[in-house]
C-alpha cells in the first residue's frame, strides 16, 4: 500500500495543491460565519492570556497565550482573526492527510478525495468555530502522523529529530498529545518496529520533546503544579459528564464518513508490517481516552493518517470497478447527512435569532458566546452607580475567567477598571498590593457573598437579551464590605484553581 522505493510519487507541489484545494473549500465554507455569535468565555481567557505572557497557565500550556499575542499585535482584538488562525491550523492538518495519501501511494484524485474526507468532518470544520488549544493540538498531531509515516515507510530516520520538535510544541500547545506519543511508543513495542528503540532515533526525539517543554515544566514545579491538580479536577467532572455511549456517539458524529475510512485505514496499515505501529495508534489512543473518560473529540486527530489510508484503499478497491462506485455514493450521502445535523453546531451558520429558537446553543457552546456586552454593560452601570469616592478604593472580582475576560476586553469602553478573578491563571494577574477594603463582586453566589463579606448590598443583575440561561444570566453585582484588606484574603478565599 505504501509507496516503495523506486516507487514514482506525485510531484510534491502537486500534492500540496490537492491539500490546500481541500482547505480552500474550509475556508470558504467558514469564514462567512466567523464571529457571529460573538465571543466564547475561553477565548476572552486566551485573550487575557496573551497580554499575560508566562511560561505557563493552570489549565492550558502556553502556545495558545504566544498565538494570541501574535495575532493581536498585527490584527487588535479581533476575533475574526483569532479565529483564523485556527482555522489555519485546520487547513494545515488537511494538507498533511494529503501528503499522507501521497506517501501512501494515492494518485492526484486519492489525495484530493483524502483532503475533502478530512476537510469535511464536522470535527475539522469546526476549526473556525473558537480560538482554542484544540486546534493547534490538531494540527501538531497531523503533523507527528505525517512525520511518523514517512519514518516508518520510506524509511526515513533523518525526520526523527523532528518528530521530537513536533512532539515539543505539541506538548506546549496541548497536554493530550501525551496520549498520541505513548500509543506510538506502544505500537512500536509491540510490532517488529520494536528494533527502531534500539536506534538513536526515538530517544533523540524524546530528548527533544523534553527539552522544548522543559521550560513549562520548570514554571509548573514553581507554582506548585497547578495544571496537575486542574487536569485531575477536570477529569472528574468529564468523567461525570461524559457517558461511555456518548463518546462513541460524539466520535461517530465529529467524523461521519471518514469514520469509515478510518476503519478501513487501520485494517490496511496493519496488513504493511512496516507501518503496523501506525494501524495500533487510534486504536490505543481512543481506549486510553475512553478508559478515562475524556471527552469524545480528545483522541480524532489520531485518525489522520488512518484516514488517509483509507481513502488510498478505497481508491484501490474502485479502481476499475464501475459496479463497486455506489460504495463511493453511500459514502458522500453519509457525510452530507451528518452535515445537516452536526454542523450547526459546530459552525455557527444559523442565524442567531435561529439558532435559540431551535435551541442548538444546547448540545454546543454557543451558550458560553452570548450576553457578555449585555454582562459588561450592567456590571459598568452597577460600578457607576457609586460614588466617584468609592470606586477610587474599590475594585471589581469577578467569580470566573469568563466574566473577568469579558470585563478585560469590553469594559475599558465603559469606564470600567481592569478586573480581578481569583478562577484559575487570572490568579497570577493582579497587582503587588491588594488594599481594598471594599470590593465589587461579580457572579459570585449569596452564599461565597455571605461568608466572606462583613456586609453587603445589591447593585444590580446581569441580563442578556435572548434570554438564554446560561451561566452569567442573573449574576449578582454586590458591593461587599471585607473583614481585612483583599491583599491578606487573596490566597486563602479569592484565589484557587476552582473558585
Amino acid at each position: 500500500m505504501a509507496a516503495r522505493a523506486g516507487q514514482e510519487r506525485t510531484p510534491l507541489r502537486v500534492s500540496l495543491l490537492c491539500g490546500l484545494a481541500a482547505g480552500a473549500l474550509l475556508v470558504a465554507l467558514v469564514v462567512p460565519f466567523l464571529g457571529r455569535y460573538g465571543w466564547d468565555r475561553d477565548e476572552l481567557y486566551y485573550l487575557a492570556a496573551s497580554r499575560h505572557l508566562a511560561l505557563g497557565y493552570v489549565d492550558y500550556p502556553p502556545l495558545v497565550a504566544v498565538l494570541g499575542w501574535a495575532v493581536r499585535e498585527v490584527f487588535g482584538d479581533s476575533l475574526d482573526a483569532l479565529r483564523v488562525s485556527c482555522l489555519l491550523c485546520g487547513v494545515g492538518s488537511v494538507v498533511l492527510v494529503a501528503l499522507s495519501a501521497r506517501e501512501l501511494g494515492g494518485g492526484l484524485r486519492t489525495q484530493l478525495g483524502a483532503a475533502l474526507a478530512w476537510a469535511l468532518t464536522p470535527y475539522v470544520l469546526g476549526s473556525a468555530s473558537i480560538f482554542h488549544p484544540t486546534w493547534l493540538d490538531l494540527l501538531a498531531w497531523s503533523a507527528f502522523g505525517y512525520l511518523a509515516l514517512r519514518i516508518l515507510a520510506r524509511p526515513e530516520p533523518r525526520l526523527w529529530p523532528w518528530l521530537g520538535v513536533v512532539a515539543g510544541l505539541g506538548l506546549e500547545a496541548k497536554y493530550t498529545i501525551a496520549a498520541l506519543v505513548l500509543a506510538f511508543a506502544m505500537g512500536l513495542l509491540l510490532t517488529r518496529a520494536r528494533t527502531l528503540l534500539r536506534t538513536r532515533g526515538p530517544w533523540i526525539a524524546a530528548a527533544i520533546a523534553l527539552a522544548i517543554l522543559a521550560p513549562n515544566l520548570g514554571w509548573q514545579i514553581a507554582h506548585g503544579w497547578p495544571s496537575v491538580h486542574f487536569l485531575g479536577s477536570q477529569n472528574q467532572t468529564t468523567a461525570e459528564e461524559t457517558p461511555r455511549f456518548e463518546f462513541a456517539l460524539e466520535q461517530l458524529l465529529f467524523l461521519g464518513a471518514a469514520a469509515v475510512l478510518s476503519v478501513i485505514g487501520v485494517v490496511r496499515l496493519w496488513r504493511d508490517e512496516r507501518l503496523r505501529p501506525l494501524a495500533l495508534v487510534p486504536v490505543i489512543v481512543t481506549l486510553i481516552f475512553f478508559l478515562s473518560r475524556g471527552r469524545g473529540y480528545y483522541p480524532l486527530p489520531a485518525d489522520s493518517v488512518a484516514v488517509a489510508a483509507g481513502a488510498v484503499a478505497v481508491a484501490g478497491w474502485l479502481r476499475g470497478a464501475n459496479r463497486r462506485r455506489w460504495a463511493l455514493a453511500a459514502l458522500a450521502l453519509l457525510q452530507a447527512a451528518v452535515l445537516v445535523v452536526v454542523a450547526p453546531v459546530v459552525v455557527p451558520v444559523l442565524p442567531t435569532a435561529t439558532m435559540i429558537s431551535r435551541k442548538v446553543y444546547e448540545p454546543s457552546f454557543y451558550d458560553a458566546e452570548i450576553g457578555w456586552p449585555e454582562f459588561t454593560a450592567a456590571t459598568a452601570r452597577a460600578w457607576d452607580s457609586l460614588p466617584a469616592a468609592e470606586r477610587r478604593r474599590e475594585a471589581i472580582v469577578t467569580s470566573n475567567y469568563g466574566e473577568a475576560g469579558a470585563l478585560a476586553l469590553m469594559g475599558p469602553a465603559l469606564g470600567l477598571p481592569t478586573p480581578l478573578s481569583g478562577h484559575l491563571s487570572w490568579q497570577y494577574w493582579r497587582p503587588a498590593s491588594l488594599p481594598q477594603r471594599a470590593v465589587v463582586l461579580v457572579g459570585f453566589a449569596p452564599g461565597f457573598v455571605a461568608r466572606h463579606c462583613d456586609g453587603h448590598r445589591l447593585l444590580g443583575r446581569a441580563r442578556n437579551r435572548w434570554h438564554i440561561e446560561n451561566e452569567e444570566r442573573g449574576a449578582r453585582i454586590v458591593q461587599c464590605r471585607l473583614p481585612a484588606t483583599l491583599g491578606s484574603l487573596w490566597g486563602r478565599d479569592f484565589a484557587t484553581n476552582q473558585l
